[in-house]
């Protein structure tokens, strides 16, 4: 692939006989004009590339023209210029496929695009220089002749001819003497005039059709040399190449128009360079546009930040990063050199691709996959955490389940809307995990979980109910005792019995008259209402629990009742007493 040399393409030349601002003006026309000529030569006529190209190119013409009637470049064996300017530069040893070589070997010494150039023209002029960009056998035209068959109106041009007389008489004197067949003796005299034939030779044109033709035959290993050589060519993979260009060029592109275009081809190469898997090219892209996006710029540029951020923002959207995602799905543990570049390279990307991340882990079964997917998630939401919340509703609870890790180490604000959202989970898992982080990190948030007294989970229940007899809070107690007036059907008894047990915990001298009327009151019926002794037990262990005269009074006579079912339910609350430590009031 050709490439310019940055120091020699993007600043005048020695003898430059332009003023700045039309020489900044012709550079950036003329990088705009080379790119389109890569993707033309890249890609069908018809591709979207191909297309935006030309559109971009047309825009970059018409702005031009809003400040010149007209662009001539003269070319040269390795270069392009306006006027005495060099505006491009190459290498003698560029792939012969450059646009300035085609112009060269075709004989055009200027080009001049002029005012009202249109659309259809440039299709024409990019087609002619496709069509005729390498040299074919027997070619029936030329890129002169293309042109002027094109009629382009506002594309003039000045050619030279070219004929292969023209080519310098080569010399095959060092050619070793062919070797006579096996067995048969040649002449001292045959040898002589054989020499005399070939210094004869050796001198004559290439062109001369009089010099036999056996004497350019190819030997199979030459062929095979040749077809390999076609064949490597065939397969050439230009990206970096291309990738290369375009960086330089985006470095010293000071207008935000043509920077704008550059970096839409730009994002044209890196989908292609994600479809080849080319992700170190990929890295190197992201890394060199972060340093054009951090780098200290005058106040004139700033424009150039948000056209980067935006490229970021484009190549994060689905249809381009879910071609990623395919790919990850593809690797398995061997691939740990595969899997270091992409985790760099997905750091790049916006926090928004974390809807498409996250699938992937269910998607497959390699750990050091997952994990990766699972360290780059975790950056992403140092960034923004609501796509994770998103990600949350994802129907499998599965998933939930796996970010629990990932989960646990969120921190901020944002990250206990998120937990809050985890509570919600249909995984008993990821709910119990969410209330536990938020109880730890906030006690009072236990008022706000309440509701989750009745969650399915034990474990959830227990958690919650063992925070809140840790707190003295006059809310959380009277909720507690609305809980156990309204809530006492089809509860579970452990449950029940744990309720009564924190309210001696969190409870106050509030709480005694509602705990005495449950323990005392109609003693002669044992099936009504929180008289059954399940509900004695536990008011007899929350009294017991509250320790004060007046609680250890209404133990004592729930001790000596006449009634059976309150004495068991006191003897019942003080056994569990004894076996948990708690000790007795009675």
């Amino acid at each position: 692939m050709l490439k310019a040399t940055p120091t020699d393409q993007n600043k005048p030349s020695l003898e430059n006989s332009l003023p700045a601002e039309d020489f900044r003006d012709a550079l950036n026309l003329v990088n705009i004009l080379l790119l389109t000529w890569k993707n033309f030569s890249l890609y069908p006529e018809g591709h979207t590339a191909v297309i935006k190209a030309l559109e971009n190119l047309m825009a970059s013409f018409d702005h031009y023209f809003t400040h010149h009637s007209a662009l001539r470049l003269r070319v040269k064996k390795n270069q392009l210029l306006c006027e005495t300017t060099v505006l491009y530069e190459v290498s003698p040893d560029t792939f012969s496929e450059d646009l300035l070589s085609i112009l060269y070997r075709d004989g055009i010494q200027w080009l001049e695009f002029i005012q009202g150039l249109c659309l259809d023209e440039l299709v024409c002029f990019f087609s002619v220089l496709n069509r005729y960009k390498m040299l074919v056998e027997e070619s029936e035209g030329d890129v002169v002749t293309g042109l002027t068959d094109g009629n382009l109106t506002h594309i003039d041009f000045r050619a030279v001819d070219v004929f292969w007389e023209n080519t310098p008489i080569m010399d095959f004197s060092s050619l070793p003497t062919p070797k006579p067949s096996t067995g048969e003796h040649v002449p001292e005299d045959a040898r002589s005039i054989k020499d005399a034939d070939k210094h004869e030779i050796s001198a004559k044109s290439i062109a001369d059709p009089s010099i036999s033709e056996t004497l350019w035959e190819i030997s199979p290993a030459e062929i095979e040399e040749l077809q390999e050589m076609v064949r490597e060519e065939e397969s050439w993979d230009n990206t970096e190449d291309v990738l290369d260009v375009l960086l330089v060029i985006l470095r010293s592109q000071t207008d935000q128009y043509n920077f704008s275009s550059v970096l839409d081809f730009t994002l044209e190469e890196a989908v292609e360079a994600i479809r080849q898997d080319e992700f170190e090219l990929l890295l190197d892209l992201f890394q060199s546009l972060n340093q054009l996006l951090y780098r200290d710029t005058d106040e004139e540029f700033n424009w150039m930040r948000p056209l980067i951020e935006r490229f970021f923002q484009d190549i994060s959207h689905p249809e381009v990063f879910n071609l990623i995602t395919g790919k990850l799905k593809s690797l398995n543990e061997g691939d740990t050199e595969k899997l270091l570049v992409l985790r760099e390279v997905l750091l790049h990307f916006s926090p928004s691709t974390i809807h498409s991340l996250g699938p992937v882990i269910l998607q497959t079964r390699f750990a050091a996959v997952q994990k990766m997917i699972m360290g780059v998630i975790e950056y992403m939401c140092l960034r923004d955490m609501g796509p994770m919340e998103i990600l949350l509703d994802h129907p499998d609870k599965k998933l939930g389940e796996m970010l629990l890790p990932l989960l646990s180490r969120l921190r901020g604000e944002r990250s206990t809307r998120i937990f809050f959202k985890m509570s919600e989970h249909p995984s008993e898992k990821v709910r119990r995990k969410a209330v536990k982080v938020l109880l730890a990190r906030d006690p009072q948030v236990a008022i706000k979980l309440f509701p989750f007294l009745d969650d399915p989970n034990a474990g959830i229940r227990k958690d919650l109910l063992a925070v809140i007899a840790k707190q003295k809070s006059p809310v959380l107690e009277n909720m507690l005792l609305k809980y156990l007036q309204e809530n006492v059907d089809n509860k579970d008894t452990k449950h029940i019995l744990a309720c009564y047990k924190t309210l001696g915990c969190c409870g106050s001298d509030k709480a005694i008259p509602f705990l005495r009327r449950v323990l005392l009151d109609k003693g002669w019926n044992r099936f009504i209402g929180l008289g059954k002794p399940l509900h004695r037990e536990g008011a007899a262990i929350a009294l017991n629990l509250l320790d004060s005269q007046q609680t250890k009074s209404i133990l004592l006579k729930a001790s000596k009742s006449r009634f059976r079912v309150i004495r068991d339910g006191y003897h019942r609350a003080m056994t569990k007493s004894d076996s948990s430590g708690e000790g007795t009031n009675g």
